[in-house]
């Protein structure tokens, strides 16, 4: 769906701002429902146990990566789009599945990063922190794929769902690192 000409910018950030704000929300709330539910880590954990735990919890949200490639290349098939040096999208559907496909891959690059980093940085009982994180990416490319094949603004929630708890995991590990270092 297209943006209506008429439809003013502030009204489109408007969108976008309640989208980002929710998905703060959103993320809070469940991260520490979650974790209040789960309870830390009762254990310490060796480092093959952590980055076990941090490529299992990479499982789900790899998926949705895959998922992203298959439905892409089932969408190309059979059409002039088969060739993407000729037709790089042949549909508006095409065209939001190919940007979801690269956002999730820019997502999913720095969400292993900050997952392996995570699981290496966290204090042992806090290792809880990586499923909840894992199932937050994942809800968070659904709800961004979603919103974004409804209105392209309505991706704001995905976005933030994946993209903020990132950049407080990168955070966290630069801060872990570095005071690690002095």
């Amino acid at each position: 769906m297209t943006q209506p000409r008429n439809t003013s910018q502030a009204a489109h950030n408007k969108i976008v701002k309640s989208g980002i704000v929710l998905a703060f929300l959103v993320t809070t709330f469940y991260g520490v429902a979650l974790f209040y539910v789960i309870g830390p880590f009762e254990q310490a954990v060796q480092f093959q146990d952590r980055v076990t735990l941090a490529l299992q919890c990479a499982i789900l949200p790899g998926l949705m990566f895959l998922i992203g490639i298959g439905v892409l290349g089932s969408g190309r098939f059979g059409n002039e789009a088969e060739d993407p040096t000729a037709c790089e999208a042949n549909t508006h559907k095409m065209k939001v599945n190919l940007r979801y496909l690269s956002n999730t891959h820019e997502q999913f690059t720095l969400f292993l990063i900050a997952l392996l980093g995570l699981a290496l940085l966290l204090p042992a009982p806090a290792l809880t922190l990586l499923p909840i994180y894992a199932s937050l990416f994942v809800i968070g490319r659904i709800a961004f794929w979603v919103g974004y094949h409804i209105n392209p603004l309505y991706r704001a929630l995905g976005f933030g769902m994946t993209f903020y708890p990132t950049v407080t995991a990168m955070l966290y590990n630069t801060y872990a690192v570095l005071s690690g270092l002095f």
